[in-house]
């Protein structure tokens, strides 16, 4: 997966890394260092987050694009529609890509200042001497005159992501909506159905009945009747 943002060291740091002091990341990147974000937290408990990260925002966002689009190219049984739109939504009920987008805007807009933050604490009061002093005397030299400072950007894939998020969710959507409108129209028919059969077989006995009441139908029973009388006490 191509990177979706970029996160460059500046300061005193950007200069004392060089090159290497910007780097970019993509979200396969992010469950990556999930693993190692933590050394002092249990491995069973950052392998946890690693796995919640993959499901919710790297397989059950391309299963639901994916299945969605299968869905809407194939024709299906009922009973295979019926289990494609449960499937589709237990999938979106785990993707949370559009609110992993977001939030990741928020953050980077404060990452510099959670950064300095933790790193003037780790310090203890000496990155803002080191600052105080490189915007004295080395200003032209280190820009900004900081011992650290964070500088983010998204990249164009981001903005890519966003945009098929933003087309997908709405089209799976209506795919998932389709699905049940076909499965309801599938009910009321065969509800439908049967009610016709059940209505058509009442009319016949009350048809059948009606003729048995009648002269004529007794008549005609009587001497069927009759007959196998006569047949049975030839028999005996």
């Amino acid at each position: 997966q191509p990177p979706i943002f970029a996160l460059g060291k500046r300061g005193l740091l950007g200069v004392a890394l060089g090159e290497t002091a910007v780097n970019s990341y993509s979200m396969i990147d992010g469950a990556l260092n999930l693993l190692v974000a933590s050394p002092s937290s249990p491995e069973w408990l950052m392998r946890g987050y690693f796995l919640l990260y993959s499901a919710m925002l790297l397989l059950a966002p391309l299963l639901w694009y994916a299945g969605s689009l299968l869905v809407w190219v194939v024709p299906l049984t009922p009973a295979a529609r019926h289990d494609a739109g449960y499937w589709l939504q237990l999938l979106y009920s785990f993707n949370v890509l559009e609110v992993y987008l977001v939030c990741m805007v928020l953050s980077l807009l404060q990452l510099d200042a959670m950064a300095q933050q933790i790193a003037g604490e780790m310090s203890q009061g000496s990155c803002e001497a080191a600052s105080q002093v490189l915007e004295d005397h080395f200003g032209d030299l280190v820009q900004p005159p900081t011992c650290l400072t964070l500088a983010s950007g998204l990249l164009s894939a981001y903005w890519l992501l966003l945009a098929a998020t933003l087309v997908g969710i709405p089209a799976g959507l209506v795919v998932a909506r389709r699905l049940e409108e076909e499965e309801e129209e599938e009910l009321s028919r065969r509800s439908g159905g049967s009610s016709a059969g059940d209505t058509a077989k009442e009319r016949g006995g009350v048809e059948l009945d009606a003729w048995i009441s009648s002269e004529g139908g007794s008549e005609r029973l009587l001497p069927a009747t009759s007959q196998r009388s006569h047949s049975t006490r030839a028999l005996v």
